[in-house]
């Protein structure tokens, strides 16, 4: 079995239980607002990868020693891509962006709802930013009903503070008015942001489900490699490659410190000029121009490419029987070339 086929037995059954963890734990809202929640629950079935909730439920399955309990399991695959998507709402308010998986973003929808019937300019991301946290304590609601032992609760609880800290980061280097003087603080950013968010700790936990006594280091130094090349990766084809589905000047809009960035040589008027809150196309072309000619790209395809290498070769080495391996392995390799 590949990732896709393993995907295609399992996403449809999460996609129900987020709708169903959602109508569950809404609790009793006032009639005026089923109709956002409804939005809601729309928002957060918008086709996606839902590569966070597939991991749970592979490590659960790859370190099973008995009969799984898929109720639970799902659930608790449900409730991490809720999180997800709370994340993700207050992510866009921060980046001002108007998008989210090629349709509006929650704070644009809402705000083309009302600002006919509302003076509040920000009224869409009042109301984004309010139910973001609703989602949040919907999960934890969820949560609560499990009977989840204690470890799960505090390794549940690490991943969206490393996350937080790693969006910490990303805020005080984005638009920074020369380069760090640490050294490559994007991989720090990717490992937090990136690694132990969206590949480690979902595999993790859902292993830790099922097997209480398993090697947390083992499974961490082998998948946090391949999320930070991912990231690596990302970070080159959102710029230059169209296909990303991104708008290929965002992270330079944003002056975000990305591994084309981190990898290049730059002087003090590059970042005079990257550091902008406003850019014009001039100067967008100068960066572009300046990043290609910095050999930052080859750099990081070389450090993404190494530990891509590195992060295979450890699974391998994992405890796992040889059909999590494969589908594991395929799921590294197609991130790689996607």
């Amino acid at each position: 079995m590949d990732f896709n086929e393993f995907k295609k037995s399992h996403q449809k059954k999460v996609e129900e239980y987020i709708e169903k963890v959602i109508l569950e734990n809404k609790v009793n809202p006032p009639k005026q607002i089923e109709s956002l929640i409804k939005t809601l629950i729309e928002y957060c079935l918008r086709p996606g990868k839902r590569i966070r909730p597939l991991l749970f439920l592979l490590g659960a399955t790859s370190y099973a020693k008995k009969e799984l309990d898929y109720e639970k399991l799902y659930r608790i695959a449900a409730v991490i891509e809720i999180m997800h998507c709370f994340l993700l709402i207050h992510d866009d308010i921060m980046d001002r962006s108007t998008l989210r998986r090629g349709l509006p973003s929650l704070h644009v929808v809402f705000y083309e709802e009302f600002k006919e019937k509302n003076n509040n300019e920000k009224i869409g991301e009042d109301l984004a930013l309010v139910f973001g946290d609703i989602l949040f304590f919907i999960a934890i609601r969820q949560l609560s009903k499990l009977n989840l032992s204690s470890k799960f609760l505090e390794e549940f609880s690490n991943c969206y503070i490393n996350t937080g800290y790693g969006q910490t980061l990303d805020v005080l280097y984005s638009l920074g008015k020369c380069k760090p003087d640490a050294d490559k603080i994007s991989l720090e950013i990717a490992r937090l942001k990136t690694a132990y968010y969206t590949f480690f700790y979902p595999f993790y936990l859902g292993a830790l489900l099922s097997n209480e006594s398993i090697d947390k280091k083992k499974i961490e130094d082998a998948i946090i490699p391949a999320g930070i090349a991912f990231q690596i990766r990302d970070d080159i084809i959102s710029t230059f490659d169209e296909k990303s589905g991104k708008s290929n000047v965002t992270d330079i809009l944003e002056g975000k410190l990305t591994a084309l960035i981190d990898f290049g040589e730059y002087d003090e008027e590059f970042f005079g000029v990257y550091s902008k809150q406003e850019k014009s196309s001039e100067e967008i072309q100068y960066i572009l121009e300046q990043i290609l000619k910095s050999g930052a790209i080859e750099k990081a395809k070389n450090a993404m490419n190494s530990l891509f290498e590195e992060s295979i070769s450890k699974i391998r080495k994992l405890d796992l029987n040889d059909a999590s391996k494969d589908i594991v392995i395929d799921l590294i390799s197609r991130l790689r070339s996607d």
